[in-house]
């Protein structure tokens, strides 16, 4: 799956090296950013330096780079791994002592062929030259991993130090990958969901993947509903590691894999049909009923079939769940709140059906 920083954009319209398998379709973005009558006084009195105003520069680069980002979101939800054309349009409206600044940038969406080899040729090319501005990204970068190492992002009394909405910011755009654990350690609470979504999701998809699938199944964790919840809107959906832990013997690993079922990929290909096949049969396989099966006697003496479940409640045959308000699951174990092995499997039926009808 392509996530935004291993979208490529391009002004062109051709890429040089690269054949372009398919052309998607037009995208477009626009962000619109007002500033108020003292930020534009005090930038044309106290902030301009050669004729040039740092206000202002900070505040287009910083919608600029919004609006690059959405259409790369764009590109990301189609399954588009390039933009070409790329084009950018900055219009001013002025009025009443205010100023709104609207960029609008355009390009189409295409997906790219050996893009995986493309992209890792040009990671590993080093650079001719460091400007200064990066120089200073590299050390806030070298200072913000070792703070986090060091265990320094947070006080004793568990607050975040006070720059931390800064330091937010300049892991998720700039994608420090490296202390990706160590925030995941101080980040599991809903208080900072967002800006944990925001950081993950701007980090490479396989490396997130397979990351919150180990972490999910450390033991010294426990149960955590962020990390579902977080897997679910990153559109983690893996295949290779869900099968590995639903065919484990640890029967936490393989409930815990099976609720990642109803996670929905970011885009479906015809190849999916064989995969989701694939993870039927392990799902059939995986799980068998944990109860037993009697009779009891009914009215007028006539014997009638029922479940006995683990917990000892005996249920009517006809039932789905046990009728223990303290155990209330179903014959695999799974609360009605849960996805089962027949949840899991009815929805990825589904999603092979809807593939079928429509790339088939």
């Amino acid at each position: 799956m392509n996530k935004l920083n291993n979208i490529l954009v391009t002004t062109t319209n051709n890429l040089e090296g690269l054949k372009i398998r398919q052309y998607l379709k037009p995208l477009s973005a626009h962000v619109v950013a007002g500033t108020n009558f003292f930020s534009d006084f005090f930038a044309s009195l106290s902030d301009v330096f050669g004729g040039r105003s740092g206000t202002y520069q900070r505040q287009l680069s910083s919608i600029y780079t919004e609006a690059i980002d959405i259409i790369k979101q764009s590109a990301v939800e189609i399954g588009a791994n390039a933009i070409i054309g790329l084009k950018v349009d900055l219009d001013e409206i002025s009025g009443k002592g205010k100023s709104m600044f609207m960029i609008t940038a355009t390009g189409t969406a295409v997906i790219v062929e050996n893009f995986d080899t493309f992209t890792k040729s040009q990671s590993t090319e080093k650079l001719s030259i460091i400007s200064s501005e990066k120089m200073e990204e590299y050390r806030r970068r070298k200072k913000i991993i070792r703070l986090a190492k060091e265990k320094k992002l947070v006080k004793n009394d568990g607050c975040f130090v006070e720059e931390m909405d800064k330091i937010w910011e300049f892991i998720t755009s700039n994608s420090v990958y490296e202390i990706t654990n160590e925030i995941l350690d101080i980040s599991l609470s809903s208080a900072t969901y967002p800006k944990l979504l925001s950081y993950l999701s701007s980090l490479n998809h396989d490396f997130i993947s397979n990351l919150l699938f180990d972490y999910l199944m450390n033991d010294k964790i426990g149960f955590k509903k962020i990390l579902f919840d977080l897997m679910r809107d990153l559109r983690i959906f893996n295949p290779e590691k869900m099968i590995y832990y639903l065919q484990s013997d640890n029967e936490i690993y393989k409930h815990r894999a099976l609720q990642l079922v109803d996670n929905d990929k970011q885009f479906y290909q015809k190849e999916d049909i064989e995969i989701l096949s694939n993870l039927i049969k392990v799902i059939q396989s995986s799980f068998t009923e944990i109860v037993t099966y009697s009779t009891k006697k009914g009215l007028l003496s006539k014997e009638k079939e029922i479940w006995i479940c683990r917990c000892g409640n005996k249920n009517d045959i006809d039932l789905d769940y046990c009728t223990n308000f303290e155990c209330n699951k179903d014959k695999f174990g799974f609360l009605i709140t849960e996805i089962n092995p027949t949840k899991a499997i009815k929805k990825l039926e589904e999603n092979i059906e809807i593939i079928k009808t429509n790339l088939i």
